[in-house]
């Protein structure tokens, strides 16, 4: 996570890229007096103060009545926090989502009570399930309106935001009095970015809004990066560990990456590590590119969409079955799992092919993800990064000489890995099929992107395709809703990690069923001028329910109208071209990156062509259900 740290004697904290996030006391040119002459800043300036403060200066937005006060404090000025206005509540939500995912901050949403916050119950529970620390701000009608059948009463007396924001939040409350905001905010922030980050929600009364808040009460520090971002280790556990490699270092060891392993900014210190020891290393597909994936100790993505080296690497089986998940390859003797909670997707299904026979040793902030998903052997309670630097140590060298030594015994392991393919239906990177097949679309993408490129990934078929073609080169840099997986997530997320990543490329890769819902949010990258590529896979289908469909009416239940998305931008204030032949792929995809706004590009493809989940695929076959 990005340093925040401000130092007690209220000089500067660093934000993002090095700039400077302002001291937050009493600001003279934005205070206000009370008739007793005492000064203070107002509810509304107070809040986008200590935003600020923090490093994020964008708020995703829709105006209404109850928030009107909000609108006159945000600026343009490079210190300011700027408004970004969405078409909808939930694309204002999913913003922020994106924003908080590919900035590794924290994202802040704004609408007003009621209607506004309903639309955004389904984007905070995406974000709640995945870990993401959205802010979200609701205006309030008149305290003294409350339970009296006011105008979108949602108060306690109306339909009660509280309520149904309690089981998407972390913490939802309404503030009632203008002295009582900075105590609370604080508080929410601190709960936000806690060791389980999750979305917060607070409401704030339109008379409150206006209110000066006396400077006696404004006296919160901001929260340090030490404190968001937890280092502690237990020592007990990491020699449990270190004992563990010593004792089978000269043998076959992996190392599963997930999404802790980002939120702790480990990727060095485990590119470090595995390269020391010679180690592989596979993802989990939320965690895709904390690890680069063109290394060659990169086994790729395991789980969901995950690569055939990962299965091969970190599946064991019966030798005597010609049919076991690692045939003709050696077992892997340990593995080390660091930040993953070993759910449903991080591990093929729960499959119990993930044995090794030294055990699974899990590393995480949480003592609640040991063997919570899946069993594990030994459970390490300690920040990765922590415990990475602590392994590379000079002292424990020593202790690990074995495990340099088998440097030589994986190396072989991983060169009979990597003789078999990477890729599942590898010869569909190459097709030439029209309809498109996309795999080769995102083939042609990876050619032509820069290595920052941050990819925006949909919840559908094409989520698969690019979990699985799609190469990242750092964290940060492939973004998708893991858990709930929403579809139309990406379109608005991607705006909000291209505000968050201004100098980044950013390609939302999403599906024709996917615009259907959050397309319309294209407009608000169009009014912000924000150069974000829109790769519709556009197959006239829902395309992992239209694969499953079995019988005719299925089928057609399953079908969509081919749509002309190109236009779709064009009505917005976008652009785009439509591409039916893979030969014009490269010329497509030119002109979307030299593109100075939203630039859809409509792929036409065939709804016909499976997925490359094959093990996953298969395990779903024996299974009584199935899901996307």
């Amino acid at each position: 996570m990005t340093d925040l740290k401000a130092d007690s004697d209220n000089n500067p904290a660093t934000g993002p890229g090095g700039s400077k996030i302002p001291d937050i006391g009493v600001d003279s040119n934005r205070a206000e007096k009370q008739s007793n002459g005492e000064t203070g800043l107002t509810t509304t300036r107070y809040v986008l103060d200590a935003i600020a403060r923090q490093g994020v200066h964008h708020v995703f937005m829709v105006p209404g009545g109850v928030v009107d006060p909000f609108l006159d404090q945000f600026g343009e000025a490079e210190d300011d926090v700027k408004a970004i206005v969405a078409a909808n509540e939930a694309g204002a939500a999913y913003m922020a989502d994106g924003y908080a995912r590919a900035s590794g901050l924290f994202g802040v949403c704004l609408g007003i009570g009621g209607p506004g916050i309903a639309n955004m119950v389904g984007p905070l529970a995406a974000a709640y399930s995945d870990g993401s620390p959205v802010l979200t701000l609701a205006g309030e009608i008149p305290t003294d309106w409350d339970g009296r059948g006011g105008f979108q009463d949602a108060s306690t007396g109306g339909v009660n935001d509280i309520g149904f924001l309690s089981a998407v939040t972390a913490m939802s409350r309404e503030i009632p009095e203008a002295k009582m905001v900075p105590r609370v905010l604080d508080h929410a922030m601190r709960t936000m970015l806690g060791r389980e980050q999750k979305p917060v929600s607070l409401s704030f009364p339109k008379q409150i809004q206006t209110q000066v808040i006396p400077g006696e009460y404004s006296g919160f520090k901001p929260l340090q990066a030490d404190n968001i971002s937890p280092r502690g280790l237990d020592l007990h556990g990491a020699k449990q560990l270190l004992a563990a490699l010593e004792h089978n270092g000269a043998g076959n060891i992996a190392i599963l990456a997930g999404s802790g392993a980002i939120r702790s900014q480990a990727s060095d210190k485990l590119l470090e590590f595995a390269q020391k020891y010679y180690i592989p290393v596979a993802t989990t597909l939320k965690a895709k590119g904390v690890f680069p994936e063109t290394h060659p100790l990169s086994l790729g993505v395991f789980g969901y969409a995950g690569t055939n080296h990962a299965t091969l690497a970190l599946l064991n089986g019966d030798k005597g079955n010609a049919n076991c998940p690692n045939a003709g390859i050696d077992d892997n003797r340990l593995l080390l799992v660091l930040g993953s909670s070993l759910n449903q997707r991080d591990t093929m299904r729960w499959d119990q092919h993930l044995k090794p026979e030294a055990g699974i040793y899990q590393v995480d902030v949480d003592i609640a993800n040991f063997s919570k998903n899946f069993p594990v052997d030994t459970g390490i309670n300690g920040d990765i990064c922590t415990l990475l630097e602590w392994l590379l140590q000079q002292e424990q060298g020593g202790q690990l000489a074995s495990l340099l030594e088998g440097a030589q015994q994986r190396r072989q392991w991983l060169a009979a890995i990597s003789e078999k393919p990477r890729y599942y239906q590898n010869e569909d990177r190459q097709s030439t099929a029209t309809p498109m097949h996309p795999a080769r679309i995102i083939t042609e993408l990876q050619i032509i992107a820069p290595k920052n490129t941050v990819i925006i990934a949909d919840s559908g078929a094409h989520r698969a395709f690019a979990g699985h073609y799609w190469q990242s080169h750092g964290p940060r840099q492939y973004l998708t809703a893991a858990a709930m997986a929403p579809m139309g997530w990406a379109i608005p997320a991607g705006i909000g990690a291209k505000v968050a990543c201004p100098d980044k490329p950013c390609v939302v890769i999403t599906g024709d069923g996917c615009m259907l819902m959050n397309g319309i949010e294209i407009q608000s990258a169009a009014k912000n001028n924000l150069p974000l590529i829109v790769l519709v896979i556009n197959n006239s289908a829902l395309g992992n329910v239209y694969l499953r469909a079995k019988t005719p009416i299925a089928k057609q239940l399953t079908s969509l109208a081919t749509h002309d998305w190109v236009a779709f931008s064009r009505s917005l204030g976008g652009d785009g071209i439509r591409v039916e032949n893979p030969r014009d792929l490269s010329l497509a995809f030119d002109r979307a990156f030299a593109a100075n706004g939203p630039f859809v590009i409509d792929a036409r493809c065939s709804p016909d062509f499976e997925t490359p989940i094959n093990p996953w695929r298969k395990a779903v076959e024996q299974a009584s259900w199935s899901e996307d």
